[in-house]
């Protein structure tokens, strides 16, 4: 009787045992499909930069925190995650009001597989090659990115009419096929009529019922990458426009916006080359009211060794109303060099135009046309942590 409780606490402790090597076993992959701790990490750009300008005379040399992007990311569950970018631009300090800090991105997504993904809460939505990209810092050659995208510029460059930079919902993915991939991204977001005045009500809300309706569809094949972009919203920042082209301030009200944008992009081994269209234009107003804009670059790189990368780049942006064309104009060079996998040191110059058509002055018939230039060099420290 003896002899067999023991066979039996023997076994007992067998099953143990056995469960517990089977639960230590499983854990792992338990774990992947669960919830995951919360990973925090980040980038950030310091520059250096010099500027000689021609007319006016002028020289200037400084330097900055360019950039800081924060990320917190966590796994929620299988197949759900969470995700928030916090931004800092051009040395932020709210005493001194430099700069700028803003919640770029809050957003949970569902992932089903590679061919459905939905993205719902605050985030940058997919429009040409780089919106996506333009804040990964250190994995880009530039010390100053495409004029567009380079967000430390925007206090003087209106950056949002050209990229649509918030968006809500966002429904993404490709479609596999031999050597193909068919990529698709659909969203929606607010327009651009946004409550800033508290005076007004509940700030950071649309005032309008009109929403973004925008979406991106390109191809994969090997290193080559390309694809077309359109966004169409309405918009009423044009209210000073009565007082140029004339008729009352509701004609400018609810102006429908469309932007079109196309991407290309080729990798070769050593040699890449990339580029972007955009066109911005907005409904006519009248028959003397046109307002349309554009951005084009392209740039080719090379691969010097493992971690060196020479480049070179132009940049072009024109604005056009009815009686004023505004364009600038950068041809630009830079190096990149990688320390390591987390740090990256830039070296970038670039000549600038500037070309300011006043088509018809007013009260006169008389055109004028000013010019400007200057050269710019940058050299910037950007960091992964």
């Amino acid at each position: 009787m003896l002899s067999l409780r023991k066979r039996q606490n023997g076994v007992i402790r067998y099953y143990i045992l056995l469960l517990f090597s089977l639960l230590y076993i499983s854990s792992p992959a338990q774990a992947q499909f669960g919830e995951s701790d919360l990973r925090i990490f980040g980038y950030f750009q310091t520059l250096f930069h010099y500027q000689n300008q021609d007319l006016p005379k002028r020289k200037l040399s400084s330097f900055s925190l360019q950039q800081l992007n924060l990320f917190m990311q966590k796994d929620l569950a299988q197949n759900w995650r969470a995700f928030i970018n916090i931004e800092g631009v051009n040395t932020f300090n709210s005493k001194r009001n430099w700069g700028s800090l803003r919640f770029e991105e809050a957003w949970a997504r569902y992932r089903s597989g590679v061919k459905f993904n939905l993205k719902v809460g605050l985030q940058i939505p997919t429009f040409n090659h780089f919106n996506e990209i333009k804040n990964r810092t250190p994995l880009l050659p530039y010390a100053i990115r495409p004029l567009v995208y380079e967000t430390s510029f925007e206090e003087i460059i209106s950056v949002e009419e050209y990229v649509p930079t918030r968006a809500f919902v966002q429904a993404y993915g490709f479609l596999p096929h031999n050597n193909f991939k068919l990529d698709y991204a659909l969203y929606i977001g607010n327009s651009p009529n946004i409550n800033d005045l508290k005076d007004n009500g509940q700030t950071g809300i649309d005032t309008t019922a009109s929403l973004l309706v925008g979406g991106r569809i390109g191809i994969r094949f090997l290193g080559l990458k390309a694809g077309v972009s359109t966004t169409r919203q309405n918009i009423d920042f044009f209210d000073f426009a009565a007082n140029i082209y004339g008729g009352s301030e509701n004609l400018y009200e609810d102006v429908i916006q469309t932007r079109l944008g196309a991407d290309f992009s080729l990798d070769l081994r050593r040699l890449y080359l990339e580029g972007e269209y955009i066109s911005v234009s907005y409904e006519e107003i009248n028959a003397t009211a046109n307002i349309d804009k554009d951005f084009y670059y392209g740039t080719l790189g090379y691969d010097l060794t493992e971690h060196a990368l020479i480049y070179g780049t132009y940049w072009h942006t024109g604005e056009e109303f009815q009686i004023i064309t505004f364009t600038v104009d950068v041809f630009s060079a830079g190096l990149s060099y990688s320390l390591n996998d987390r740090t990256k040191l830039k070296a970038q110059y670039a000549r600038v135009k500037i070309r300011e058509e006043l088509k018809v002055q007013l009260g006169t018939t008389l055109p004028r046309v000013d010019r400007s230039k200057f050269h710019y060099l940058g050299a910037a420290l950007s960091i992964f942590f």
